[in-house]
């Protein structure tokens, strides 16, 4: 497994130095299994804090359709044949049908009763209940369509993060066709196994341990790692020692990764970041070629005039643009890890 790192210096006079010739590097990174290029930049940009939420969740509060009591009166229930009760809870959560779905079995699990949760007050519980009960959801579809083999379980979260409802929420899809990203992904890892007799997440942990510098903790089961070429601002990875899709794995492994994406979240709250992307990728129920893993992606705006994180890069030529190192992330999130 290689780390492949192309440094690229472009030179200019800067107006900024007195029009000094100036020579200013962009790091072009490959992913190990994919080969997938992403850039980081130099880009001195400190983020400010994010807008006070308050009006926002004030002025959307009355109409949410995830807050209790309404949530009973507002969201659809499932077939008898799926989910005879109509909706899945577990403690504060309460998973009910997408009512704009993405595949044939799509799902919404609201996460806690608090209409608006800051990045560091997210709750390991509150996170276990919601992914806990789309577990038992996507356990139901297995057994009712036996075609719907392909699982995510996946979070916009604030409107930053194309989030459309600002009560806290995953979405869940199972079907038969797979994402571009589980799809790829699976060809890849396939690929990787038969190369070199090896699973690419096993040789993945062994060598980013060692190096130490993208590793940032290993705990009950579950990985975090820095990816080395991230697919957003900056990319954190968990992954699951057990090769079993979500639908067989212990609950210790869902308890661990609640708490991991916590302390993630409490260190992107640190960093000025008020939104993410997050999605966990069930192994295939045979013949997995990588076990059970997610990513976690912070999103925002970029100063002064609040510029999408998102450009003509990652849209039209899926290539990420970065100005966090993933050994800079990886360094502060080492620090909300007991």
């Amino acid at each position: 497994m290689e780390f492949v790192s192309i440094k690229r210096d472009a030179a200019f006079y800067d107006p900024f130095n007195e029009f000094k010739k100036t020579a200013r590097t962009t790091d072009i990174r490959i992913d190990p299994l994919t080969g997938k290029t992403s850039r980081i930049i130099y880009f001195p940009v400190t983020l400010p804090p994010p807008p006070d939420p308050t009006p926002l969740a004030e002025m959307t509060q009355p109409f949410c359709p995830f807050c209790k009591p309404g949530v009973y009166e507002k969201t659809p229930r499932f077939p008898e044949e799926i989910v005879p009760e109509g909706r899945i809870e577990r403690g504060d959560s309460i998973l009910f049908p997408n009512a704009f779905p993405y595949d044939a079995h799509s799902a919404v699990a609201v996460v806690g009763d608090d209409h608006y949760t800051a990045m560091d007050a997210f709750r390991p519980e509150t996170l276990i209940n919601a992914f806990s009960a789309a577990v038992d959801y996507i356990s139901r579809v297995a057994e009712y369509d036996e075609t719907a083999v392909h699982h995510s379980i996946s979070m916009n979260y604030m409107p930053t993060a194309g989030g459309s409802i600002i009560h806290p929420h995953i979405q869940v899809i199972a079907g038969d066709i797979p994402t571009t990203y589980q799809r790829e992904f699976t060809q890849a890892a396939r690929k990787y196994r038969e190369d070199e007799g090896a699973s690419f997440f096993d040789e993945l942990i062994r060598q980013e341990t060692k190096a130490g510098e993208r590793f940032i903790k290993a705990n009950d089961g579950v990985t975090w790692l820095s990816s080395f070429a991230p697919k957003g601002i900056a990319e954190f990875l968990a992954v699951f020692e057990s090769p079993e899709p979500l639908t067989s794995l212990d609950s210790r492994f869902l308890d661990a990764f609640s708490r991991g994406v916590t302390n993630i979240l409490a260190y992107l709250g640190s960093r000025n970041f008020a939104s993410f992307n997050l999605a966990l990728y069930s192994a295939l129920a045979e013949d997995s070629p990588y076990p059970t893993h997610a990513r976690v992606v912070p999103r925002t705006t970029l100063p002064p005039l609040g510029a999408s994180d998102i450009n003509y890069l990652e849209l039209l030529h899926d290539e990420v643009l970065t100005i966090v190192t993933p050994e800079d992330a990886a360094a502060g999130a080492k620090g909300f890890f007991s």
